[in-house]
């Protein structure tokens, strides 16, 4: 993958990073992909876009026109290009895959992870559930956070201070186990990207509406798309729902 800006006269300059500042266009050769990206800041102005633009079509043209040319405005961006803007600004080359990022990695289990201990239902109150994918996250965090700090606080004067932790430990490793665990048969099904954010958007909308329509649904799937997460992470976000929904850590509105 090669970097580029614009000088005065026209000419390219060969980048090791991008600071993606408003002021600037860029030029992204992904050879691999035969993709062109060309990332566009607010206040460039027009002939820059229009000398960045003609670089793209001459790269295009010297490889038989089978280039893909993505446009990128500031701050509307989209799809796998999202992803790869952090490492671009670190002057890190994304991998091969630009779509998927290193930090989650479905892999199978390696042996039966057994059911953890019965502990009583932690209840969510409804008003609390806002809308978007990672609101679901930062709730639950905040929820157990409030859990064990309760729980030390009622153990600080006794002996068994270090047992009731470990339990606790042991309640959050059980449950990332069967979310891992999940989201790793849910992958083997081979959905496509688009069908695991209309699953996930379904989910969601359930939750928080008691007959979402096929818009609002809609509405949520093209959020979920637009967060660019990848399609590993996507499986891990249905099936931590599911999850959550199956030992009522969230509840479906009733129908």
């Amino acid at each position: 993958m090669n970097l580029y800006s614009l000088d005065e006269k026209g000419n390219l300059i060969d980048l090791s990073k991008l600071d993606f500042d408003e002021q600037q266009v860029f030029l992204i050769d992904d050879i691999e992909k035969n993709t062109l990206y060309i990332w566009v800041g607010l206040k460039v102005p027009q002939y820059k876009k229009d000398l960045t633009a003609a670089w793209a079509r001459r790269f295009d043209k010297d490889r038989g026109g089978a280039c893909k040319i993505l446009i990128m405005m500031q701050k509307r961006e989209y799809g796998s290009f999202l992803s790869m803007m952090d490492q671009l600004k670190k002057g890190l080359i994304p991998g091969k895959s630009t779509g998927r990022r290193p930090e989650l990695v479905l892999l199978a289990p390696k042996e039966v992870v057994s059911s953890p201990p019965e502990t009583k239902t932690p209840e969510i109150k409804k008003e609390d559930i806002e809308t978007g994918v990672f609101a679901w996250l930062t709730q639950l965090k905040k929820h157990r956070a409030n859990v064990i700090e309760r729980e030390e606080n009622e153990a600080e004067a006794k002996e068994s201070t270090e047992k009731d932790v470990l339990s606790i430990d042991d309640e959050e490793i059980g449950l990332e186990s069967q979310i891992k665990e999940a989201a790793y048969y849910l992958s083997l099904k081979k959905y496509s990207y688009n069908d695991l954010c209309w699953l996930l958007a379904e989910i969601i909308q359930n939750v928080r509406f008691e007959m979402p329509s096929l818009e609002d649904i809609r509405k949520m799937a093209e959020e979920v798309f637009n967060s660019s997460s990848t399609y590993d992470e996507l499986c891990w976000l249905n099936a931590q729902m599911d999850i959550l929904i199956e030992q009522q850590f969230l509840e479906k509105k009733k129908k």
